[in-house]
């Protein structure tokens, strides 16, 4: 957390001393904006109940938004990210059984609507957001056995697959980040920010929560 707020104090510096050279090369206020971003997700690491433990690595993650902006200042904007983190897990079975050790990849998806707040009308402004959704977690670990659909292919002929049902929820989380944003021309938007996502777990253990880095392209039309 003491690398975040340093970070964030780097990038307000930055703003107050190019500030007064910015100027806005087009109004924000009723545009929309829509654009793709990459996103590093810290490690995590949760402890549950009688010795069972979950571990997430770190991964990388990329997504769309789309927003509009309300003012010069103010914007509300619908996100949706995704990663595949792999993860290690210790499982102890109720009653009866030896601990077993998982190793294998989640499938991340995450919702969100935001609210942001730029500090400043100029192209470089200082920008805090937060957000609230669902996050989608697919264990990939087998629910049950398969089932088969079958099908004709006018190439290959008849054709059967197998597939699987498996372990996943969703749940309540939470985002909030400090960033920087530089509308380079009157169209184009380049973003960073650090920030932190929550996820409600739901469960006998602390929530998830994730440190994040990001960068973001858009377009405003």
């Amino acid at each position: 957390m003491m690398a975040l707020k340093r970070l964030a104090a780097i990038l307000l510096l930055l703003t107050l001393c190019c500030q007064a050279q910015a100027q806005l090369s087009r109004d924000r206020a009723g545009t929309w904006e829509a654009g793709f971003h990459l996103a590093d997700l810290s490690a995590v690491a949760l402890d549950g109940s009688v010795g069972s433990f979950l571990e997430i690595d770190g991964s990388t993650g990329y997504g769309f938004a789309g927003a509009y902006n309300f003012t010069n200042r103010l914007a509300l904007m619908l996100d949706a990210n995704w990663s595949s983190p792999n993860y290690r897990a210790r499982f102890v079975p109720d009653g009866a059984g030896s601990p077993q050790i998982l190793r294998t990849r989640l499938d991340v998806a995450t919702l969100h609507l935001k609210g942001v707040v730029y500090l400043f009308d100029g192209d470089l402004t200082p920008f805090v957001e937060g957000g609230l959704g669902w996050t989608n977690i697919d264990s990939n670990i087998v629910d049950g056995p398969p089932f088969t659909n079958c099908w004709w292919d006018p190439w290959w002929g008849y054709i059967c697959r197998s597939f699987y049902e498996t372990y996943s929820e969703t749940r309540t989380s939470y985002s909030a980040a400090l960033g920087l944003r530089w509308d380079f021309s009157a169209d184009l938007m380049l973003r960073g920010s650090v920030g932190v996502l929550k996820v409600d777990t739901g469960a006998d253990t602390e929530d998830a929560s994730l440190d994040t880095v990001r960068f973001d392209l858009a377009w405003r039309f």
